[in-house]
């Protein structure tokens, strides 16, 4: 019974996923070292091209680009590039989605794309293939390439997930034009909605024609106090913690005492995208309780800071966007997405909300999945948003 609770609750944190390549090789986890090029963003290093079922009807590629850090240094990412064989003959006239993932760890053996089927991690890719939508699916950079990893670090995985679509563009099958949308779920919801602030300074070359998130995390200080409580909850703050140390170099000696920095390292080690992993990570935060922070870290420089620089709380009034979120939602919690939504709202924004009723963390997103797709779709054909705003 204990290991079905440990197991739901990790559920809560990802969908059940596919165990990495046994052949990747990671660097040094605790390494702060940045890849140095002198490249653009979005420079395309290099693809390969991946197997599908037969009766899959798309082409997909491996892919390592160049990108930024929330310092605007040059930083590498990989992920995944998907062309289905319905898409327009004609290269200039096909669209993009980046699709940027929830949350598979912080180590750099969680990236998606080095899943034995890294497809099977994009949401709601049936529906985007069917659509005839190219996908560009990052991986964040520190996973798969060399780190650090920025958790929830707004403006690195935002550029991430842009640079996607520019280097995907640069595959010679596949070209493009200019028009995309963004799509995330979870800590991808966090990273599209970034990416929708950001686009137009940062790729003005793109045309950004709507955002979909489901259970975007907003307000990080509010839904990591909030979440501490759960086992999902520990994992995530301890992702949180471990990352920002090494990206941003803030002090965990005022938060943490020694024992809980080990157990946060040990739990950094873990992926959440299999079954065993999920054991693994559970089994490692067992020694944080409750009250395992010793100060808040919205009330502790520089913690205070980095936890307003990377929350949202509201949207410009640029591209329309939908926000999908679950009514029981534990994990990302419905009051802070609504208070979100009513800032964005406030702003001018576009904004349709939606609340599904009794839907958790995990839930929203399967309940949600084809409605937002079929949403991002009828951005990229031309029709109009209608917002709900209040």
């Amino acid at each position: 019974m204990r290991l079905f609770v440990v197991l739901s609750l990790m559920l809560l944190v990802l969908g059940m996923g596919l165990a990495p390549s046994a052949e990747a090789r990671p660097p040094s986890t605790r390494s702060s070292a940045i890849p140095a090029t002198s490249q653009a963003p979005g420079t395309l290093l290099s693809y390969e091209q991946i197997g599908l079922p037969r009766n899959y009807r798309a082409m997909a590629w491996r892919i390592k680009y160049v990108t930024r850090d929330y310092q605007l240094r040059s930083i590498l990412s990989t992920g995944i590039v998907v062309l289905p064989t319905n898409a327009p003959a004609n290269p200039a006239a096909r669209k993009f989605v980046a699709w940027a993932h929830p949350t598979t760890g912080i180590a750099w053996k969680c990236a998606p794309s080095l899943r034995a089927a890294p497809t099977k991690a994009i949401g709601g890719l049936n529906d985007l293939v069917a659509h005839g939508l190219v996908v560009a699916a990052t991986d964040y950079p520190g996973l798969g390439t060399p780190g650090p990893i920025g958790y929830l670090v707004g403006k690195g995985q935002a550029y991430a997930v842009l640079d996607s679509v520019r280097a995907a563009r640069q595959i010679p099958a596949v070209g493009g034009g200019n028009e995309f949308g963004l799509w995330g779920y979870s800590q991808g919801g966090h990273a599209a909605l970034f990416a929708a602030q950001l686009a137009g300074a940062y790729a003005p070359e793109l045309k950004l024609k709507g955002v979909a998130a489901i259970a975007p995390p907003t307000d990080l200080a509010t839904l990591l106090n909030a979440n501490l409580n759960s086992i999902a909850g520990r994992i995530l703050a301890s992702y949180t913690l471990d990352s920002w140390n090494v990206k941003y170099g803030a002090p965990l000696t005022g938060l943490l005492d020694s024992t809980s920095q080990s157990l946060i390292e040990e739990v950094a080690k873990n992926c959440v995208d299999d079954l065993g992993s999920k054991i693994d990570a559970a089994a490692a935060q067992k020694g944080l309780d409750k009250q395992f922070l010793r100060a808040d870290p919205a009330r502790v420089p520089p913690w205070r800071d980095l936890m307003v620089q990377n929350s949202l709380y509201a949207l410009g009034s640029g591209a329309p966007a939908l926000i999908i979120q679950g009514g029981a939602d534990d994990i990302v919690r419905p009051a802070v997405t609504t208070q979100f939504v009513r800032g964005a709202c406030a702003a001018g924004a576009n904004v349709q909300y939606v609340t599904l009723k009794g839907k958790g963390h995990s839930g929203a997103m399967e309940a949600g999945r084809a409605e937002a797709v079929k949403w991002l779709a009828a951005r990229l054909a031309g029709q109009p948003a209608r917002g709900n705003c209040r």
